[in-house]
């Protein structure tokens, strides 16, 4: 019995995660949240550039004043996600004044908590969360648990949304993921 319930849990929440994946309840807000991916020497991964994309063309039609990036430096790297996401969004044009960064989160957890305190500072509540889609509610969740009034709107050109495959990975870690959360708040 106990196997089949732990089946149906698993069934039912890749269900939520994955029509979640593809909700864009995009309207106004403070700022746009993009959740950090990996950058190869200095430059953003596709994965993470599809994220950058997204919240530019969001910030550049008007949705919010300000883009937070968020990443730490990840091990044997001498620069964090954010400051790649920077770099790159100062390249297209974005206006320095605009982006806001968090530099110390080694989870999305950290990242979002760290993210609530730059907030704060900054009169800072509706925001749009930029990531994969996969990602998307546990977003969600942790956001609205930080006090955030979060709006979705998932990269629309990531690699991981070539295959279904990959996909399917992703969404099944992410149930694993999400559940760690709930439980342990990690």
């Amino acid at each position: 019995m106990a196997f089949i319930l732990s089946l149906l849990y698993v069934l039912i929440l890749s269900y939520i995660i994955y029509n979640s994946a593809y909700l864009d309840n995009i309207q106004s807000a403070e700022a746009i949240i993009v959740l950090g991916a990996s950058q190869w020497n200095g430059d953003p991964s596709p994965v993470f550039k599809s994220r950058l994309d997204h919240a530019y063309l969001l910030h550049q039609q008007g949705y919010a004043r300000y883009i937070i990036l968020t990443g730490g430096v990840g091990e044997g790297e001498s620069i964090s996600e954010a400051e790649v996401g920077r770099n790159y969004l100062l390249r297209r044009g974005a206006e320095p004044d605009n982006i806001l960064m968090e530099t110390e989160g080694q989870t999305t957890w950290q990242s979002l908590a760290n993210v609530a305190d730059i907030s704060s500072q900054n009169r800072i509540t509706k925001v749009i969360l930029v990531s994969d889609g996969f990602h998307m509610f546990r977003l969600n969740k942790m956001a609205g648990n930080l006090g955030f009034i979060p709006l979705n709107s998932p990269a629309k050109n990531s690699p991981i949304t070539n295959s279904k495959m990959i996909e399917l990975r992703y969404v099944l870690r992410e149930v694993a993921v999400f559940t760690a959360y709930i439980l342990f708040r990690i």
